[in-house]
């Protein structure tokens, strides 16, 4: 049986951030965490072109917390 879709005010909370945006550039961990979303998946949003990360060495990358946020914001108008 298919799942009933969600509507837009259900999907507006899926999306909803942490009020406090922590200072200093945060890791794959603290990305992740602070997005609500698993490292995995993480992974799988640094592969869109739009998607603010920064990559600082072949196996380094890091992530400034203002732009995720206004990445999130824009995504969000997107669904």
């Amino acid at each position: 049986m298919p799942r009933p879709r969600k509507t837009r005010e259900q999907t507006t909370k899926l999306l909803s951030l942490p009020s406090t945006t922590p200072s200093g550039l945060l890791d794959t961990a603290g990305a992740a965490k602070w997005l609500g979303v698993s490292r995995t998946k993480l992974f799988e949003f640094t592969q869109q072109k739009d998607f603010p990360v920064m990559r600082l060495a072949d196996r380094t990358i890091r992530f400034n917390p203002n732009s995720l946020y206004q990445w999130a914001l824009k995504r969000q108008h997107l669904i």
